[in-house]
């Protein structure tokens, strides 16, 4: 069985680690816009249930303990990019093709014409899935990647603060931004790593009910 997965983001690889690690025997290509896995990052790197999640990044083959930052409170905080780009490394030695700087022409039911920096293709399987990075929605965010502690933000493994507001009047001028990231999503609980692990789940076991 051949898959296509539109949308190289945490909740496009997981689920093609899912497909690969099920009892199906299938054939998964990532297509993905960006040049890189990962870069620019446009969500938030905090994981707030480890132990929800551990069995899946060891399947995976993903140390929390090296990769992320544990916290206090039992969360593990990510530079998010590197994150996406680990597991889609993990994702290739399975077997799995990621196609970047590749985006959609023209999707049909089971196939879909492409263009790419070699140029023009086509793919032709059985299942299509398109996944954006966030669920619809008209609720500004912005990130911020700073050099020191930001009051509701959380630290990481470099040394840097990571921290997302919905109203930039809540941004001091005194922070020293690294990092500036304006998006716009649904609700932040949807866009941590466990709402876009959360995504995979649920569509995965939607699909296996198709085959």
């Amino acid at each position: 069985m051949r898959i296509a997965i539109i949308g190289g983001n945490l909740t496009g690889l997981a689920l093609a680690h899912m497909f690969l690690d099920s009892d199906h025997i299938v054939d998964v290509t990532v297509i993905e816009e960006r040049a890189e896995i990962g870069f620019p990052c446009k969500s938030p790197g905090i994981l707030y249930d480890s132990n929800l999640w551990k069995s899946y990044f060891q399947d995976w083959g993903i140390s929390i303990q090296e990769v992320g930052h544990s916290l206090d409170d039992g969360s593990v905080s990510f530079r998010r990019a590197w994150l996406e780009k680990n597991i889609s490394l993990s994702l290739v030695e399975k077997g799995a093709s990621i196609l970047l700087r590749t985006r959609v022409e023209k999707s049909e039911e089971v196939s879909l014409k492409l263009q790419g920096a070699g140029g023009s293709t086509h793919w032709e399987g059985d299942f299509i899935i398109n996944i954006p990075e966030h669920e619809p929605g008209n609720h500004s965010w912005t990130g911020m990647v700073t050099s020191q502690e930001v009051v509701g933000g959380w630290p990481r493994d470099d040394g840097t603060w990571e921290t997302w507001i919905q109203n930039p009047s809540q941004m001091s001028t005194t922070d020293i931004f690294i990092e500036l990231i304006e998006t716009n999503f649904s609700s932040f609980e949807t866009t941590t790593i466990d709402g876009s692990l959360t995504r995979a789940v649920v569509l995965f076991d939607e699909l296996s009910k198709s085959f």
